[in-house]
C-alpha cells in the first residue's frame, strides 16, 4: 500500500495546492467566491433536475414519479439558485441566524438546570452565550455573514491545503531514509 500512495504522491500536493488557491481567492474574494458557489450549485441543480425529469418519464418503473418530482424541484432550486442569489443566501443566512440563537437559548437554559448537578457549568454558559451572540450577528448584517463564512471556509481551506502539501512531501520521502 506504502508504494501506491508513494507512486501518487503528487495528487496529494496537488490537492493541497488547489485548496491553498481557493483559501487564498476566498479570503480576498469572499463575495465573488460566495456568488461562484452559488451559481456551481444552480447548475448542477439544473441539469440534474433536467436529467432525472428526462430519466423519469422515459423510464418505465415504480420509481418513476419520485424521479419526476425530485427533478422539478432540483429545477426549482437550480432556478432559485441561478434568478435569486440574494433571496437564496439571506434565506440560508437567516436559517442559520435563528438556529443559532434558538440554541443558544437552549443551551443556556440547559446549562443552568445542570448547575446542580455539574461543576464548571460556566463554561456550559458561556457556549450558549457565543452561540446566541454569534447568530444575533449574523441576524443584524445577513450578507456580512456569509461573507465571513466563506472567509472562515477559506482559512480552512488555507490549513488543509498546506498540511496536504506537507504530508505530500512526507509520503514521497518514505522509505527513502
Amino acid at each position: 500500500m506504502l508504494e501506491k500512495i508513494q507512486k501518487k504522491w503528487w495528487l496529494v500536493l496537488l490537492r493541497g495546492i488547489l485548496a491553498v488557491i481557493f483559501g487564498i481567492i476566498a479570503l480576498v474574494s469572499p463575495g465573488i467566491v460566495l456568488i461562484s458557489l452559488l451559481f456551481y450549485f444552480g447548475f448542477v441543480a439544473l441539469f440534474s433536475g433536467i436529467f432525472l425529469v428526462i430519466e423519469g418519464i422515459a423510464v418505465k418503473d415504480d420509481d418513476r414519479g419520485i424521479r419526476i418530482m425530485e427533478g422539478i424541484l432540483s429545477l426549482i432550486f437550480g432556478i432559485l439558485f441561478i434568478a435569486m442569489p440574494g433571496f437564496v443566501i439571506s434565506f440560508v443566512m437567516y436559517f442559520i441566524a435563528f438556529w443559532a440563537i434558538i440554541g443558544g437559548i437552549m443551551q443556556i437554559i440547559y446549562a443552568i438546570k445542570l448547575r446542580k448537578e455539574i461543576s464548571n457549568e460556566w463554561m456550559a454558559i458561556f457556549n450558549g452565550v457565543i452561540t446566541l451572540i454569534f447568530g444575533i450577528l449574523v441576524l443584524t448584517n445577513i450578507f456580512a455573514g456569509a461573507s465571513t463564512l466563506v472567509m472562515i471556509f477559506g482559512i480552512f481551506a488555507l490549513i488543509s491545503g498546506f498540511l496536504l502539501i506537507g504530508l505530500s512531501f512526507k509520503v514521497k520521502s518514505l522509505g527513502k531514509s
